[in-house]
């Protein structure tokens, strides 16, 4: 599909999750401001860095078990970041990485994304939004 945006997207090596694409991620650390995070965890994660980021989400995401025990309770900040330069790590123990469009990613049966995955097709960032997600485990 000629002109159609790609995404830099993951599938987990690693349980819970084993198998399951979506978008990089990783923990702040103490003191750190969140876009630092994010460009360090890029460049841990990839080898890629980035000219472009805009904070768009603050995304938190619950899990629970059939019998309503908790076993997730997440903050993600997701950033749209463009201007990608470097050298990209294939692969690491606990992860693939690789660029794919929408169509790819939900149409072919290679892929198993996350069941919140939202790949939205835009080429500008939006503005910012606090979203919550409720739903069911998978994987624990």
């Amino acid at each position: 599909m000629t002109g159609s945006i790609e995404y830099l997207l993951n599938r987990r090596l690693r349980h819970p999750y084993f198998g399951k694409v979506g978008r990089l991620s990783g923990k702040v650390q103490f003191g750190e401001a969140l876009v630092d995070a994010a460009k360090r965890e890029l460049f841990e994660e990839t080898g890629l860095t980035a000219q472009t980021w805009n904070l768009e989400e603050m995304y938190r995401k619950t899990r629970f078990r059939e019998d309503g025990t908790p076993v997730q309770d997440v903050f993600f900040y997701k950033f749209f970041v463009t201007d990608f330069s470097g050298t990209m790590i294939d692969t690491t123990p606990y992860q693939e990485n690789f660029w794919a469009t929408k169509h790819d990613v939900f149409s072919k049966n290679e892929f198993d994304p996350y069941d919140d995955l939202d790949l939205d097709e835009r080429d500008t960032p939006q503005d910012f939004k606090l979203v919550e997600a409720c739903g069911d485990a998978e994987g624990y």
